[in-house]
């Protein structure tokens, strides 16, 4: 039986490009209707590889593909020797043209337009552009990967890419905003690259986390962070996970209306408690803290209630308006404004690391609200007159990002109580939980649930909790 020859030589117009098709060559046997399938890319010059026809009963087509799209069909022959080939050129009709031009418009971002992603967990850049992108990329968009992200060394898609690094979106190499993302990207990478010296730091559990902790440190009232686990949590006893079902992409945030409510019980609680101990009642003895439960019964329901429902949500949607019609639903891809853009992470993300290290490490993360209703009255501080006594209160204001305000407490009086939820580390190592609420007087935390606060309200030893400040 003799062999024969198939091979195809293709031309195209622009806008096409012959590194960015690729193509399938069907062999199917005309008798028995089975079909032999070969895949590949076709060369500088346009060439496929050779292939071997050992049955001239059949009949040879060639479909040429454009991000996973069909373009062309060609119908082809095989010859006795490797001297012929056939060959083929697309010619650029209107009706083509549009195609070709709304498939390159689906996977770009808008011109001039430039993002960025943040990597949550270690997969190929093939993987993550099919999580990411509607449309298979093409070689010119590795291209432009390539070009836009010079942090990222050897772009390929069996590349493997690290939680906590950036990537960079532009359809073009020559937006304005580029030089300033590209700088920053490289920043973080450094710092990225400096963090994982820690033997304590996670890079996976940062990145999962980051915009959790960055809109904690900058919204929220108060944030501790305690490197020992807080004892005498209240709770329903049942840990709360933040863990996202089958999730990779997104921002963990509070349900705001439960964690106010929340803490909004418990605070009053909290302050309750402390007026019946400043006040020397038997409802403060924690030998007849049942009284006391008897008494506040509607607010220690509410909180029950409230720490039992749910508390966060996962914010899945794309951040870049531009952006909605060309990547996936759940690409959680961020635009310039989001969080405070890259700058945000760039400065921050040193901050936000230490804080996961401490709770990979055991301790506890603590954010409260409410603290003037607990009686408690907020100065800046300054170095001249009154002030100087402020400086003594137990209680610091945190950081806040962007630039701390160091507060403190009028005098350390009973009444000077504050709640706040205790958060740690999931079952897994990824995802948060909200362990419970506790108190905070003087500094510690402690429980309320059983009268334990009562011991150490009005004690202004730090032991455990440490309010971040710079």
């Amino acid at each position: 039986m003799s062999t024969y020859f198939s091979r195809l030589k293709l031309s195209v117009q622009a806008p096409l490009k012959l590194k960015d098709l690729t193509y399938k060559f069907f062999v199917i046997n005309n008798a028995t209707k089975k079909t032999t399938t070969f895949e590949g890319n076709f060369d500088e010059q346009g060439l496929t590889g050779w292939t071997e026809i050992y049955n001239l009963n059949t009949s040879l087509i060639y479909a040429v593909y454009f991000r996973g799209e069909i373009l062309q069909k060609i119908a082809v022959q095989a010859y006795p020797n490797k001297k012929t080939h056939s060959t083929f050129t697309i010619k650029m009709t209107t009706e083509l043209t549009q195609k070709v031009k709304q498939n390159i418009k689906e996977i770009y971002l808008d011109d001039g337009e430039v993002a960025w992603y943040l990597v949550k967990k270690a997969e190929t850049m093939h993987d993550w552009s099919k999580r990411v992108f509607k449309r298979p990329l093409i070689a010119s968009d590795w291209d432009i990967l390539r070009a836009n992200n010079p942090h990222i060394s050897n772009i390929v898609p069996i590349r493997i890419l690290s939680p906590g690094m950036v990537i960079v979106l532009s359809n073009s190499t020559t937006a304005k905003e580029l030089p300033k993302y590209k700088k920053d990207a490289q920043d973080a990478f450094k710092n990225l690259v400096e963090m994982k010296k820690d033997k304590d730091f996670d890079a996976e559990f940062f990145a999962q986390n980051y915009e959790f902790f960055y809109n904690s440190l900058i919204s929220e009232d108060y944030v501790g962070l305690s490197h020992k686990p807080i004892e005498n949590v209240d709770g329903t006893g049942t840990m709360l996970a933040t863990t996202a079902k089958n999730t990779v992409d997104g921002a963990l945030l509070f349900v705001e209306e439960t964690k106010n409510r929340t803490l909004g019980a418990y605070s009053q609680l909290v302050k309750n408690y402390a007026q019946e101990h400043q006040k020397k009642t038997r409802l403060a003895n924690p030998k007849h803290f049942n009284k006391f439960e008897a008494a506040n019964s509607a607010l220690l329901k509410d909180f029950e209630n409230s720490i039992s429902q749910r508390m966060f949500k996962w914010d899945t949607g794309i951040q870049t308006s531009n952006l909605r019609k060309n990547l996936r639903s759940t690409a959680f891809v961020k635009s310039a404004y989001y969080q405070g853009g890259l700058p945000a992470y760039l400065k921050n993300m040193n901050e936000v690391g230490r804080v996961t290290s401490v709770l990979k490490q055991g301790g506890n993360f603590m954010i409260g609200v409410g603290i003037a209703e607990a009686g408690i009255n907020i100065y800046q501080a300054t170095e001249t007159g009154e002030n100087k006594k402020i400086r003594k209160a137990v209680l610091v204001e945190p950081l806040k990002l962007g630039g701390s305000i160091y507060g403190g407490v009028k005098g350390a009086s009973l009444g000077a109580a504050a709640a706040v939820l205790v958060i740690g580390v999931g079952t897994g190592g990824i995802g948060l939980v909200v362990i419970g609420a506790c108190a905070v007087a003087g500094g510690i935390g402690g429980g309320i649930i059983g009268g334990k606060i009562g011991e150490i309200i009005g004690i202004g030893a730090d032991r455990s909790i440490e309010w971040m400040t710079q």
